[in-house]
């Protein structure tokens, strides 16, 4: 039989460890660096440099992204710039619909996404997204769990 006080150690690790997500986490916590970036931004970037410690990149770009019929990153990082909202923290995707769908795919096929293998990161998780646009940049950082940003 657990004490109180096990117990309560016990949910308050689960609520600091469990978290809502629209899909598999890693794509989604990619997603939510772009939506924070993008919102830092104020406007849809024109490009969209991702930069990925090994196990994100290897975890994420083969999973499927919940209502897209499609997988990977590159689906994942347009619509979290197209309609990603930071406040839904790992539901960032949530405002998914058909017509954000096709603005996704359009933005995909413009070559406007980079992403690329951060060969120092010193975090298995670790997410750095830059977004640019009319000489402007915006940047955000998320490292160690999935919603911790590090870096505005």
């Amino acid at each position: 039989m657990l004490s109180s006080k096990e117990k309560e150690t016990i949910i308050a690790l689960m609520h600091s460890q469990v978290l809502p997500a629209l899909g598999c986490t890693e794509p989604m916590a990619v997603a939510l660096c772009v939506a924070k970036s993008k919102e830092l931004l104020g406007f849809l970037p024109d490009k969209i440099n991702v930069q990925l410690s090994a196990n994100v990149l290897k975890n994420a770009m083969g999973v499927g992204i919940p209502g897209t019929g499609m997988v990977g990153l590159p689906i994942a990082i347009a619509l979290g710039a197209i309609v990603g909202r930071s406040e839904l923290g790992l539901e960032v995707l949530k405002d998914v619909d058909k017509d954000a769908l096709e603005r996704g795919k359009s933005y995909i096929s413009e070559d406007r996404i980079s992403i690329g293998l951060k060969e120092d990161a010193d975090d298995k998780l670790y997410i750095k997204v830059l977004c640019e646009s009319g000489g402007h940049e915006a940047e955000a950082v998320i490292k160690g769990s999935n919603n911790n940003f590090v870096y505005l």
